[in-house]
């Protein structure tokens, strides 16, 4: 991965988190909010590969993680490994069709969910209970869902951003 390449991967996804941060945390239907953040992680790592998924997921979710009051380095292991899984499952695809990503991203956004709630029950959060992380499941996946194409089109717009050294950011 070129440097270029590597600054778009990073201002895109800090993007995302500070539209997480300021715009998303306020949208919450039934006590469950979008993921920007892991739709962002899932639809880099469906562009570039696992690696790219696997140290996006790891660096954004450790930047998450220092923002939050969770277990510091809970979303950094689960974001790096839905990152990879993600960047696995491209590699099955020899093109993507429009509904690809919704796919995965719904799917990784449910194992994120459990993985967390796995985690975070394992390491004694109090916040850890059955019926919000079935609610936040469901509708975190759905939202994750619905706006995986506007995401995926603007990384795969981007895709081509930072390949060539002669074009300015």
């Amino acid at each position: 991965m070129s440097a270029n390449r590597l600054a778009v991967v990073v201002l895109g996804l800090f993007t995302a988190l500070l539209l997480q941060v300021s715009v998303l945390a306020r949208l919450s239907f039934l006590g469950a909010k979008p993921n920007l953040v892991l739709v962002a992680v899932v639809c880099f790592a469906l562009t570039d590969g696992p690696g790219v998924g696997m140290g996006a997921g790891f660096g954004i979710g450790l930047v998450t993680d220092l923002l939050g009051s969770h277990t510091l380095g809970l979303l950094a292991l689960v974001y790096c490994v839905v990152g990879y899984a993600a960047g696995v499952i491209r590699s099955y695809f020899d093109r993507m069709s429009t509904f690809t990503p919704m796919a995965v991203v719904g799917v990784l956004t449910a194992v994120a969910v459990l993985a967390y709630a796995g985690l975070g029950a394992l390491l004694g959060d109090p916040r850890i209970s059955g019926e919000p992380v079935v609610r936040s499941l469901v509708l975190t996946s759905l939202y994750d869902v619905v706006l995986t194409p506007f995401v995926f089109a603007a990384v795969t717009a981007l895709r081509g951003r930072g390949d060539d050294p002669t074009r300015r950011l």
